[in-house]
């Protein structure tokens, strides 16, 4: 059975939304109480971050006081006050984002935009969610036309997909707080554990990243934070395979891709099938990943 590329679409826009709002509110709770230091971090993070492959997958963050924050599509409205910002057929679209952030937290808002790759008016469909801690929020979203010719996909495609776009998005943000705090390295280190540690987007506890470097140490375990600090280069799965080196090869042959061993689902605490993305953090000696466990027929 085929889901529809709407669907999937969706789907991965709303976790990759929900994701990099918790790992801002994450950081901004327990590392950066300041707003200027926030802006800079929520820069550091999205500026440079997508998640398609046309470049249309990018992020906002505004205030619920109508101020954008950043616009990576458009970084000349960056500062500017925006309450009163209406489509051409008049919705009060900004207002509307904040009313979703403000009293559901998270939402879909319909509006009217120019699509940055066409230059032209399109339909768009925003998720929005919010960042309690700085009272922001963050969203994405698609252009009716990125719906055009595609495909819908069976479950396979569509795990990969997925987590493909939720993996790459992360990386990217990653590599950018590490270029931007290179001076830091210490927190760099501490802003990926706490993201980590607080972003999870599957049932019970299966979604979640992991970090580890080039020699096989755990930088950060979104799961199983007991094993940061420990060199698993060695660790062998079920069936024998040397997972760490098998990620390790992955990225540094082709710096992505996807890995199938075995590992404790948290969801159960047994020993199961899994396919992991995993994607060179750019700048650094670390990789980043996220996997989902095959489920049994």
């Amino acid at each position: 059975m085929l889901t529809p590329y709407k669907t999937v679409l969706e789907r991965t826009i709303m976790i990759d939304v929900v994701n990099m709002g918790s790992a801002l509110n994450s950081v901004y709770l327990d590392l950066i109480p300041d707003s200027l230091g926030r802006a800079n971090y929520a820069h550091a993070l999205l500026s440079n971050t997508r998640y398609l492959s046309d470049d249309l997958g990018y992020f906002y963050v505004e205030s619920l006081s109508g101020y954008c924050i950043l616009d990576a599509a458009v970084p000349s409205i960056e500062g500017q006050y925006r309450l009163d910002q209406t489509t051409p057929d008049g919705q009060y679209y900004v207002r509307d984002m904040i009313d979703v952030a403000h009293y559901r937290g998270h939402g879909w808002v319909n509006y009217d935009f120019s699509n940055p790759d066409t230059q032209e008016l399109e339909k768009k469909l925003g998720f929005i969610s919010s960042i309690p801690s700085a009272m922001w929020y963050i969203g994405s979203g698609y252009y009716a036309s990125e719906l055009e010719g595609k495909p819908g996909m069976n479950e396979t495609a569509r795990n990969d997909f997925e987590y493909h776009g939720f993996v790459h998005t992360m990386a990217q943000g990653m590599a950018g707080v590490s270029a931007a705090y290179a001076n830091d390295p210490e927190f760099v280190l501490g802003a990926y554990r706490t993201m980590v540690h607080h972003i999870n987007f599957d049932a019970h506890g299966s979604g979640y990243f992991f970090v580890n470097n080039l020699q096989g140490l755990v930088i950060a375990h979104g799961a199983t934070p007991s094993l940061e600090g420990q060199n698993l280069i060695d660790y062998q799965d079920a069936n024998g395979n040397f997972v760490l080196q098998m990620f390790i090869d992955k990225v540094t042959t082709v710096g992505a891709g996807f890995v199938d061993y075995y590992w404790l689902n948290p969801a159960d605490q047994q020993i199961e099938s899994k396919r992991a993305y995993v994607e060179k953090i750019e700048g650094t000696d670390m990789f980043v990943g996220s996997g989902f466990y095959h489920v049994v027929q």
